[in-house]
């Protein structure tokens, strides 16, 4: 089984990721929210997905879990487990919600969420949308879509190949050193730096085809920062950094 993060998102989509409360992000820490993950996989396979939420609000977020299943065939199954509890097929909504405190991100070991899919015989495209929403708020909401794609036939985005290290040190002083490999089929690539309400602060372009860079971070404020890895202006991987500033 193989999959991958569809990040062909528009720029003003990926800002809009910050406005929202809920953040979604996968085993990576790459920020999902608002996207298509493809799940490329064999007929009568399993698959597992695990999603971590985090509340990224000043005050505790009461968050349930609804879900819209699309094309799926008769033999499929598929469940999702939410504060604690799993449910099965027939199941719309969480029964259970889940407090998130400010600032904090949970997994499936913490009554957080997971999705599990077992594919019928049948070769098809599957889809199955989850949206996280604030019971006390319903605008606070956000979601992703599992796209479960027959693996017969499937190819790979060019970009995915492309690759960048996670950001060294984190948390940061005045210099954070990334290695980088972009695929031999693209043109051009950066990284971009954006604050935690979507401010875009800091954006270096990558000349070469592959190299270490190293950026300065003296010039930002301290605090927690988001940055993009971008390969012929397609988003290929958000994570989470921290400037610190400390002697």
């Amino acid at each position: 089984m193989k999959k991958t993060a569809t990040t062909l998102i528009l720029f003003n989509l990926f800002l809009t990721v910050f406005s929202q409360n809920i953040v979604l992000m996968d085993e990576y820490h790459n920020i999902v929210s608002n996207t298509t993950i493809d799940i490329n996989m064999d007929t009568s396979a399993n698959s597992t997905e695990e999603i971590l939420v985090t509340n990224t609000s000043f005050i505790p977020d009461t968050i349930k879990v609804t879900r819209t299943l699309y094309n799926l065939s008769n033999d499929d199954k598929t469940q999702f487990c939410w504060g604690g509890l799993c449910y099965l097929f027939t199941t719309t909504t969480s029964s259970l919600s889940l407090i998130i405190n400010p600032g904090d991100t949970v997994n499936f070991a913490e009554n957080g969420f997971h999705a599990i899919f077992n594919s019928g015989v049948t070769c098809n495209t599957r889809t199955v949308h989850y949206k996280f929403y604030n019971i006390n708020n319903f605008s606070d909401s956000t979601g992703l879509s599992l796209r479960y794609n027959c693996s017969t036939g499937i190819d790979e985005s060019l970009n995915s190949l492309s690759v960048i290290s996670n950001a060294y040190p984190n948390p940061a002083n005045s210099i954070v050193t990334f290695k980088y490999d972009l695929n031999g089929f693209s043109k051009k690539g950066k990284i971009l730096f954006y604050d935690m309400i979507g401010n875009l602060v800091k954006e270096v372009t990558l000349n070469d085809k592959q190299g270490v860079s190293k950026i300065s971070v003296g010039d930002m404020e301290a605090g927690v920062y988001f940055y993009s890895y971008l390969v012929n202006n397609e988003i290929i991987s958000t994570k989470k950094i921290v400037i610190s500033h400390e002697e």
